[in-house]
């Protein structure tokens, strides 16, 4: 059962199809869809789809009508709501429960959703709230859906601020059907002229088009022939802009014949809550200007896909397509945009709805085990264990293994035990042996589905454990999920931390201290290392890497202890150089493993190792004895701490 903002006739009045609308409202083949609108509009006929007149129930219409008409920049509050909502007819409450719905799902954050919500929770249905912009959420309204399905990651990230938990917010993209919008086909009779620029978008603030006009007009002496098509509603006069050909709309069909006329497709937004022109055109091939801010700069992919600008410099709108008016970066910036369209393909997006749905009918949490290592923290591990058991995820333990401490740890964690009387926790005392030994004697204790570890000094944010199983249900082929997470420094400090790319992995431990991955992975993969002590977790993860794929959900779930005592302070060499175990010694000596060894002689000098420094140094001196940094590693090294701190303040002091 669907609640949306405007009647399905009017998507058909744009050029969508009828079975587009079907797949569109129905998410999955399997799913019969009735579309309830308070708009008048024609019956329409299409497959699984039915939109039918409302029951002729006066004030019910009435207040859906009235709600419908408010201006869009209004925010509905619950009280205002609840003033003009006359409660649910029995007459309409009893249509809707013959059509026997399995959820509710409201196209929108404002009003549909309010009717959606109101609706779910008279017939006791799981309530979807799908939300398409940053702007007009109320968090009155919007936190009372079971789940928020957010077009992107920034409309997400939106949501939860907006108050939704973070274990119920999806993001499910827009959907591009890649068989229309193909490279393959006829070219639209356009202008003639080059380059060719296409831009598709109602004249309104958002789209920034005085910008783009502004800088393509600052173009004309270096590409007297470029030609600019405009699409969309707007009421300007174009006559000022001889260079641009405006069409008032473009049907939904012939839009790709239009992106296959075209050089490039330019939209410097000031925001969008997803922006399907982006994938449309990547998926015709056609290489995308754009702005550098999100979700525009997590469709397109800067100097791969696409060029991004800053949409408030003119001048750097006009860079990005002055480039894209080469020919040369032009082809090399189409060639890869296709496949770049392929996570916003239409049977990728449904198969990942469709899943959505079927855990709304069997919301069955599968086990989750953490494990948490710890090691003479008597002063946060209760603070620890606590985070843990607070987050929202009902089929949940917490294994607590106290790896040998003698600071009364041990002690406290027994207290807490029978304090707590929580069922989900446990405490397993073992011998000193090291973070992977503890990690291992943990795990051999869990009987979850799916694993995690924590440390002492970090935290969960709320929702974070639910956000990254959901990711796992979605999805069978993902082995591992892991989010974004904030460093947070002895002050108080935060720097918002983003985790990944999952392709960088094998050269880099870009996961973070956010994860999730299957027990079935874990079985295939094994223990962790205890050979490799301080790069245990990078290991492990190039190992999981080999056998599965990893989701990375671009959402901060975390907060990271930079505390004085944390290993990466007290231990910053160590730790680098277990991490070149696990990389191990590339042949010939490449760039990057020649910056690891600049890192890691300044690393065992501020540790008060000088005598590892100097051997560092010279390793690069002989490796590279045309570098310069090999030889500022050995002076370093061989200055006294004291006079290289002296240095390192008189430096400050001058930079000041």
């Amino acid at each position: 059962m669907v609640v949306p903002e405007e009647h399905p006739a009017n998507y058909l009045a744009r050029g969508f199809s009828s079975a587009y609308l079907s797949r569109y409202f129905g998410g999955c083949a399997a799913a019969r869809t009735l579309v309830l609108s308070p708009q008048a509009g024609p019956a329409i006929d299409a497959p699984d789809l039915s939109v039918p007149a409302l029951p002729g129930i006066e004030p019910m219409q009435a207040w859906l009508h009235a709600a419908h008409l408010l201006p869009h920049h209004v925010i509905l509050d619950r009280a205002a709501l609840a003033a003009g909502w006359p409660g649910i007819p029995s007459a309409w409450l009893e249509y809707l429960r013959q059509q026997r719905p399995s959820w509710i799902r409201a196209y929108g954050a404002r009003w549909s959703a309010w009717v959606a919500i109101q609706i779910g929770e008279a017939l006791q249905l799981p309530v979807v709230a799908s939300v398409h912009n940053v702007h007009e959420l109320s968090r009155d309204i919007l936190p009372r859906a079971d789940v928020v399905i957010a077009v992107s990651e920034a409309v997400a990230s939106a949501c939860i601020a907006a108050g939704c938990d973070p274990g119920r917010v999806v993001t499910i993209f827009n959907r591009v059907d890649r068989e229309l919008f193909s490279p393959q086909g006829e070219a639209a009779d356009g202008p003639t002229g080059s380059p060719r620029l296409l831009c598709v978008a109602r004249d309104a603030e958002q789209k920034n088009l005085d910008r783009l006009l502004a800088a393509c007009a600052s173009l004309l002496p270096r590409f007297p022939g470029l030609r600019l098509v405009h699409a969309g509603k707007s009421s300007r006069d174009w006559s000022k802009w001889p260079f641009v050909t405006h069409l008032e709309s473009i049907p939904h069909v012939q839009l790709p014949a239009w992106m296959r006329w075209a050089d490039a497709f330019v939209l410097p937004s000031l925001w969008e809550g997803f922006g399907i022109v982006f994938a449309e055109s990547l998926a015709c091939g056609l290489p995308v200007v754009t702005s550098n801010r999100p979700p525009m700069n997590e469709i397109v992919t800067d100097r791969w896909d696409g060029l991004l600008c800053d949409p408030e410099n003119t001048a750097d709108i006009a860079r990005a397509i002055a480039e894209l008016c080469e020919p040369a970066t032009r082809a090399r910036l189409a060639a890869p945009a296709r496949t770049a369209s392929e996570p916003y393909d239409i049977a990728v997006i449904e198969a990942r709805e469709a899943a959505l749905y079927r855990t709304l009918l069997n919301p069955q949490w599968p086990k989750l085990s953490v494990v948490l290592p710890t090691h003479n923290r008597r002063h946060l591990i209760e603070a620890a264990v606590r985070n843990v058991l607070a987050q929202d995820y009902a089929n949940l333990e917490l294994i607590v293994v106290d790896d040998g401490s003698s600071d009364g740890t041990a002690e406290l964690l027994d207290s807490l035990c029978n304090s707590l009387g929580d069922a989900r926790l446990r405490v397993l005392h073992i011998p000193n042996g090291g973070l992977p030994r503890a990690l291992n004697r943990g795990f051999a204790h869990a009987s979850g589905e799916l694993l995690s570890w924590t440390s002492d000094d970090n935290a969960y944010r709320p929702g974070a454990l639910k956000a990254m199983a959901r990711e796992l249900m979605l999805d069978p082929a993902v082995g591992m999920v892991f989010a974004d997470y904030e460093i947070v420094s002895a002050d108080g400090t935060r720097t918002p931390t983003r985790a990944g790319p999952a392709s960088e992995l094998a050269a880099r431990n870009v996961i973070g201290a956010c994860f999730l991955y299957r027990a079935q992975i874990a079985r295939d993969v094994g223990a962790y290392n205890e050979e490799l002590a301080l790069a245990e977790d990078w290991d492990y993860w190039r190992r999981i890497a080999a056998v599965s794929r990893l989701y990375h959900l671009k959402r901060t779930l975390y907060d990271y202890g930079d505390t004085p005592d944390s290993l990466s302070r007290t231990r910053p060499a160590d730790v680098m150089a277990a991490a070149m175990k696990v990389r191990g010694v590339p042949i010939p000596w490449t760039p990057e493993y020649h910056s690891h060894m600049v890192r890691l002689a300044g690393a065992y000098k501020t540790q008060g190792l000088p005598g590892r420094a100097l051997a560092a140094g010279l390793r690069i001196v002989r490796h590279k004895p045309l570098s310069a940094s090999g030889y500022k590693a050995v002076v370093r090294a061989l200055v006294p701490m004291p006079l290289l701190r002296m240095f390192r303040r008189v430096r400050g002091a001058d930079a000041g």
